[in-house]
């Protein structure tokens, strides 16, 4: 019989993977990571109190941007899988949280020791193939990760600093389509500049974005699909 933590999985699911792939939803999680703050200390002190509400909350905001995480090191379908179960953890075991930051922290080290053992798993099944020889690859990079608290407080300041050190038009062209979900069109009219003006300032603002990340880009992978 299905578990009510694995109903309330399942439902969750159904409601974000229709959204996983659409502009506005990506809007959203890249303005979580652009320190809009998603999980507020209300939110947070509801998940201290197990209120489902909350957990709905957290879930929305943070499956698809883990699910890109693990997808950096197994197939996609396990990584799917290997996340919620990171939530199903989160549910049972009900840690408490101070701050988003901690959140972030249970959160990527549970995907990362649940990819861990996914790959050992693997390596147990596997002879000595390039496959296998990728797998030890993957696991070598995980162990080395930092997903300690302090790692995400670190990825918030050079976000902040990042974004505010955007040339003008490039910050204001990012944000229309980051945080406010406009698509390229609309972002065009408003500003009425030409499609493809609006194309290169995002691509030239996502570029400075992965070179002021590049030590944290598989946390913040999910910012440049």
């Amino acid at each position: 019989m299905e578990s009510r933590m694995g109903k309330l999985v399942r439902l969750f699911l159904s409601e974000t993977n229709r959204c996983f792939h659409s502009s506005l939803c990506f809007a959203i999680i890249v303005a979580y990571l652009l320190c809009m703050t998603a999980i507020t200390i209300d939110i947070l002190n509801q998940l201290n109190n197990q209120q489902e509400a909350s957990y709905k909350v957290v879930f929305d905001a943070y499956y698809p941007r883990l699910v890109h995480f693990a997808y950096e090191y197994v197939p996609y379908a396990d990584a799917k899988s290997l996340v919620q179960d990171a939530f199903v953890t989160l549910w049972n075991k009900k840690p408490e949280f101070i701050s988003e930051a901690q959140l972030q922290s249970y959160l990527y080290t549970n995907v990362k020791n649940n990819c861990l053992m996914f790959l050992r798993h693997e390596k147990v099944k596997q002879n000595y193939t390039e496959k296998q020889l990728q797998n030890e690859v993957y696991s070598e990079a995980l162990d080395r990760l930092d997903t300690t608290t302090i790692t995400f407080q670190e990825i918030e300041v050079i976000i902040e600093q990042t974004l505010s050190d955007l040339p003008p038009r490039c910050k204001e062209v990012f944000e229309l389509s980051r945080l406010r979900g406009f698509t390229n069109q609309e972002i065009a009219e408003e500003l009425e500049i030409s499609v493809k003006s609006v194309e290169a300032q995002i691509t030239k603002a996502l570029k400075v974005f992965r070179v002021a990340l590049k030590d944290y880009l598989p946390m913040i992978v999910y910012l440049f699909h």
